[in-house]
Formats: structure tokens, C-alpha cells, sequence
């Protein structure tokens, strides 16, 4: 039975990994291995802290350890998958959200990493196929749109890229990313003008979004 001191404690790892500080959840978690050292849910978290610090390498024993006690629930393929993500591994990141998607195939989590993944290999047209099934159930999610239009780009389709960037700026004007691919769309089809106007329209909503003032900069320059 779980006492009160250790649900308080569990209850601040949650709350530490939300506000950004995953030094200080991995101290409330080294308290609660004490009395569960192989819990797989304390483990699970560990890994997600260690993720946050960029200890990805120690990320991944955890979670390998995670699945290795409980290997039912998909969150934990995932996480692996981030983990090999993050690490360079494509391939087997792709197999830990496919099993992630088999064990749960609604799961848009998985679903999303899939794409990204799939993305980092270069495998577009996949990756493509991956955020459609996303955006057919959540028209608004905001990071598949923007990854859906870097991989029309990176396609050259570059009329749909531009269109998933203004569709987020529909949704909210204040999302920087979304305007500096615009631009930098714009750039790669060699229309400057066009370009320097949406770097400008970044530097709007963020005047401190460093690429676009190197850009705009550059852009300048070759014009003058």
C-alpha cells in the first residue's frame, strides 16, 4: 500500500517534469526507489526526466528497463522511441512507435513521432501520410501543420507548405515558426521580396527570433 508521503512525493515528480525542473523530480524519484526500486512507473519518469536534461543515452536504460517490467502500455514505446529519436536512431525509434501504434492505434503522440521520425529519414512522402491521419481527426494541431509544411518543402510543394504555415497563422497570429518558413519558403523559390516582408513579419511577432534577423540581413545585402 502506497502511504501518503509517498503519493505526496510521486505527486511533486509530476508537478516538477511539468514546470521545466527535472533535476528536482529526479530527486523526489530517487526518494520513492527506496521503497519501489522496480516500479516500472517511477522508472517511466525517470527516463522522462532524463530526456528533458538531454541524457538521453541514460533516458533510454530507463525506459528499456520500463518495458522490460511492463511492456503492455504504449506510452512506454514511445518514450523509448523519443529516446532513440533523440539519440540519432531513426530506425529503431520508427519501430518502438510502430509497436507504440499497434498496442494503441489512436494514439497521436505516436503517431506524430512516427511522422517526425519518419522525416528525419528523408522518407517525406511517409511522413506525409502520418500527419494526414493526425490532422483528419485534429484539423488544428498546430506542430503537425508545421511539420506537414517543412515536409511539403522539403518535397518542393511549396504552394501546400506555405499554405499549412498561413493555416496556423489563421489559428494564431502569434507563432513565429510558422512566418519564418513562409519566408524562408519564399527564399527558396528565389521570391526575396516576398521573403524579406514575412522575415520582417517574424521579427513582428518575435524581435528576437535570431535566424530571421540573419536572413533578413543576408537578403539585404545581395539586394543593396
Amino acid at each position: 500500500m502506497i502511504s501518503r508521503n509517498q503519493t505526496y512525493t510521486a505527486a511533486m515528480v509530476i508537478r516538477e517534469i511539468q514546470r521545466g525542473r527535472p533535476e528536482k523530480a529526479i530527486k523526489y524519484l530517487d526518494k520513492l526507489f527506496k521503497s519501489a526500486p522496480d516500479n516500472p512507473v517511477l522508472w517511466n519518469l525517470k527516463g522522462v526526466a532524463l530526456g528533458m536534461m538531454g541524457e538521453h543515452e541514460q533516458s533510454l536504460e530507463c525506459y528499456e528497463r520500463v518495458l522490460a517490467a511492463d511492456p503492455a502500455p504504449a506510452v512506454y514505446w514511445n518514450n523509448k522511441g523519443l529516446a532513440l529519436q533523440n539519440l540519432g536512431r531513426y530506425a529503431q525509434a520508427e519501430e518502438m512507435y510502430q509497436e507504440a501504434l499497434h498496442r494503441e492505434p489512436e494514439s497521436l503522440e505516436a503517431r506524430y513521432n512516427l511522422g517526425n521520425t519518419l522525416q528525419s529519414q528523408e522518407r517525406y512522402e511517409e511522413a506525409l501520410i502520418q500527419y494526414n491521419l493526425i490532422l483528419d481527426d485534429c484539423p488544428d494541431h498546430l506542430l503537425t501543420l508545421l511539420n506537414r509544411g517543412n515536409a511539403l518543402a522539403s518535397l518542393k510543394r511549396y504552394d501546400e507548405a506555405i499554405a499549412d504555415y498561413e493555416k496556423i497563422l489563421e489559428i494564431t497570429t502569434e507563432y513565429p515558426d510558422a512566418s519564418y518558413n513562409i519566408a524562408h519558403t519564399y527564399e527558396e523559390q528565389g521570391e526575396r521580396d516576398k521573403a524579406i516582408e514575412w522575415y520582417n513579419k517574424t521579427l513582428e511577432i518575435d524581435p528576437n527570433y535570431h535566424h530571421a534577423m540573419e536572413q533578413l540581413k543576408a537578403l539585404k545585402k545581395v539586394r543593396n
